[in-house]
């Protein structure tokens, strides 16, 4: 960490409102020109100017950005960061309520604002992530956060923003009573009649649900009005009513390609405001999504779905989507991994997804899809001034994240990965 950024964490932990300005980078815009050599300047939170003839104010720290590349900070659109630390030891997993209907989930209560996953993440590039629920048929409802704050309160920069529901994959549900029972054995055929018998169970019972909730919010309204008695409070339809009213986002997990044109119908039987997630194989049903306007949180490092598949399916699917016209927004759904999102876009870009097209979708487009493209995703004077300083192209392995500013303020890069480095090469 170099003396300059050490004083001036310094001065920003002190409260003092130092204006940064970047002089001499490249700087990365998203939503417009790149400028080749330009100056970037930030102050009370915000992006204040930017451009190649910008001239720094002069009470600003100056960063000589020679030879380095500026970029907005990096958005992952799905994950359970905060939610999430050691797989192993379930005391520090909170990612999944008891039940499989819990809307009343609320992630940004339960989040873990010391979590060794946030620096790591954070000296990868991202900057914001969506710290979503998971499990069951509801899962609950998502929060979006800031890489940056010592309470839950400080970390929320958006709560809620949608309802996660998975799409029921139809399997039997197992009988507890009888743990070693021995399978029933039975043809393809009659496994596939179970399958969709036990889906449409659990989509009745998904209905249900949300035609009671949208009943429950109306029957609120109008107890405000003074015209019924308020109904007795029941907190799972209090939770479902913004989302069965179309106005809370429903983000569904669904795979493959049933599943999400079956995802695609149920919303629009309902009148759900849909967002897909997972969608690994969106790539055979891209034209629906894209008539639909249905946006796609997609995972782009993984296996395909079917022997038969190509074996680049996942791996091209984001370039499939981009040729259709799809919103889509590559993400990492792994609080483990959430620092290679850069490498899942770059996988995406090795695979047919255009460069520019890669890094929009690690950072306006998600923001677009979670609603607040006016606060982050581009470097344009009024957002928010999240913000990384880097060696090169942020999608290339080789290069390193050199600086990270979160609401106008330095990060410290010190992670749990670069203490245990420095102690076991200092060994005697």
């Amino acid at each position: 960490m170099s003396a300059g950024l050490v004083f001036l964490l310094f001065l920003q932990a002190s409260g003092v409102d130092v204006p940064v300005a970047i002089v001499g980078a490249r700087i990365v815009t998203v939503d417009g020109p790149t400028i080749e050599k330009g100056t970037l300047v930030l102050a009370n939170g915000k992006i204040i100017a930017v451009g190649p003839t910008v001239p720094p104010p002069p009470n600003a720290r100056i960063i000589d950005g020679t030879g380095k590349t500026v970029y907005p900070g990096l958005v992952d659109a799905l994950n359970q960061i905060g939610l999430a630390e050691i797989q192993s030891v379930p005391g520090s997993m909170d990612t999944t309520e008891v039940g499989d209907v819990n809307p009343q989930a609320r992630t940004w209560v339960a989040l873990n604002a010391h979590s060794e996953m946030i620096p790591v993440a954070r000296a990868g590039g991202i900057t914001a992530a969506l710290s979503a629920p998971a499990g069951g048929l509801v899962s609950g409802q998502s929060a979006l956060i800031r890489l940056a704050g010592s309470t839950p309160a400080r970390l929320t920069v958006k709560a809620p923003v949608a309802l996660h529901i998975v799409y029921p994959a139809g399997r039997p549900t197992p009988d507890a009573s009888q743990p070693f029972a021995e399978p029933e054995l039975k043809t393809f055929e009659e496994r596939q009649k179970d399958k969709r018998r036990n889906q449409e169970k659990a989509l009745d019972r998904l209905r249900n649900l949300l035609e009671d909730a949208k009943a429950y919010g109306a029957a609120r309204d109008a107890a405000r009005a003074g015209k019924i008695a308020p109904p007795p409070p029941d907190l799972v339809l209090e939770a479902l009513a913004p989302a069965a009213r179309g106005e809370l986002p429903v983000i569904v997990r669904a795979d493959g390609e049933e599943d999400i044109r079956g995802a695609v119908r149920f919303a629009q039987d309902r009148g759900l405001r849909l967002i897909v997630a997972g969608g690994l194989e969106a790539w055979r049903c891209a034209e629906l999504l894209k008539e639909k306007g249905v946006p796609v949180l997609l995972k782009v490092l993984r296996l395909p779905a079917r022997a038969a598949d190509p074996y680049d399916a996942a791996y091209a699917n984001a370039a499939a989507l981009h040729r259709a016209g799809v919103l889509f927004a590559i993400v990492t759904d792994d609080p483990d991994s959430e620092r290679n999102l850069p490498y899942e876009a770059a996988m995406a870009r090795a695979y047919g997804l255009p460069a520019e097209a890669a890094l929009r979708a690690i950072t306006l487009s998600p923001a677009e899809i979670l609603g607040v493209a006016d606060r982050m995703g581009s470097i344009t004077p009024g957002k928010s001034a999240n913000v990384i300083v880097t060696t090169g192209d942020v999608m290339d392995h080789r290069t390193t994240v050199d600086q990270v500013f979160i609401d106008g303020m330095a990060q410290s890069l010190e992670t749990r990965h670069t203490r245990l480095y420095r102690e076991f090469k200092e060994r005697p």
